[in-house]
């Protein structure tokens, strides 16, 4: 009897595994969604693996996620390498292709629990005053993959996934406030414009728009240290806006936090200086350096930003990178 049973098993396993071979030897899982916001606003949340953790599906299933950044610290050759539990497994993401706003390509290699590789891309679209956004991941479906899938809709288990993702984005970039995203090449070394950035004497050369001056600026350069800054109007109005740094990497990268304060470094609302109420008490600021051609290219992100406010903080930044771009060529 037992070997009547166990020649049964043996030939469903075997009918299993031969109708595994019939299936595709490609994979394709596919979603997509509209989003009320630019594609730059949308990008900017994907073209940062960094900026991951506020979006991805996956991110919160373990809270002891290891990761690791290495590469570029946006866009193509940026890498990021996880390990984590059972949930999310271990891996790398490579960015290949980034094309500002409208499309990125990423080369994905599972190792956890088991190997695989496949190509994951986002495709931006704009529609309207709408972005349609598509998450699509493709690849080779090999034989483990094969055999998984007479048990699990894989489309629909990775669609899931993707669709909160998508969902995830949606919340942030509708949330009433957008990411200002610019890009300037400087002609001046990365160490010359890493310190024009970090150094407080330096910083009051270019602080503020144009016409305004800085009289004052502090900086304790250190991830948890803050920094103070003022600027003052034509007028003669101070403005003091102060952060914590939540991320040095010399000379590569900072990120801060954002926020109006008073002189004392207490911070305050953007009503106190007679702006926008929909201003939040906390926004962050990232910028990258990176060598381009001899100069230094500078990727700038204000995240947070009241959507009625845009132009003007925008207007503001630019005027303020004509002046860093001035003070360069007397440092």
């Amino acid at each position: 009897m037992l070997k009547k049973i166990l020649i049964a098993l043996a030939v469903i396993v075997v009918a299993l595994l031969g109708f595994a071979t019939t299936k595709p030897d490609t994979f394709r899982v596919e979603r997509a969604a509209s989003i009320k916001a630019a594609p730059e606003t949308i990008f900017a949340h994907l073209n940062d693996f960094r900026s991951w953790g506020n979006w991805s599906p996956w991110e919160k299933l373990d809270p002891a996620l290891q990761r690791t950044y290495s590469g570029a610290a946006i866009g193509t050759g940026a890498v990021y390498e996880w390990k984590g539990n059972s949930d999310v497994g271990a891996g790398r993401m490579e960015i290949l292709e980034s094309s500002p706003a409208s499309k990125l390509n990423i080369k994905l290699n599972f190792t956890e629990p088991f190997e695989a590789q496949s190509t994951s891309e986002f495709t931006l679209t704009p529609e309207g005053d709408a972005t349609k956004i598509t998450w699509a991941m493709h690849g080779p479906n090999q034989f483990l993959g094969k055999v998984m899938s007479i048990f699990v809709d894989m489309d629909n288990h990775i669609g899931k996934d993707f669709e909160t993702g998508l969902a995830n984005l949606k919340t942030i970039a509708e949330s009433g406030k957008q990411d200002i995203v610019l890009t300037r090449v400087f002609d001046a070394p990365r160490e010359l414009v890493w310190k024009a950035w970090t150094e407080p004497e330096r910083v009051k050369q270019w602080w503020g728009p144009k016409d305004y001056t800085s009289p004052a600026c502090t900086i304790d350069l250190r991830a948890g240290g803050k920094y103070l800054n003022c600027m003052r109007s034509p007028e003669g109005q101070d403005f003091w806006s102060t952060g914590v740094y939540r991320e040095i990497v010399e000379p590569e990268r900072i990120v801060s936090t954002h926020s109006f304060a008073d002189e004392k470094g207490n911070v305050v609302p953007a009503t106190h200086y007679g702006m926008s109420v929909d201003f939040p008490l906390e926004m962050q600021l990232t910028a990258t350096f990176d060598i381009h051609e001899g100069k230094t290219k500078i990727t700038f992100l204000h995240a947070g930003v009241p959507a009625v406010m845009l132009e003007l903080v925008r207007a503001g930044w630019n005027e303020s990178f004509d002046k860093l771009a001035e003070s360069l060529k007397y440092n």
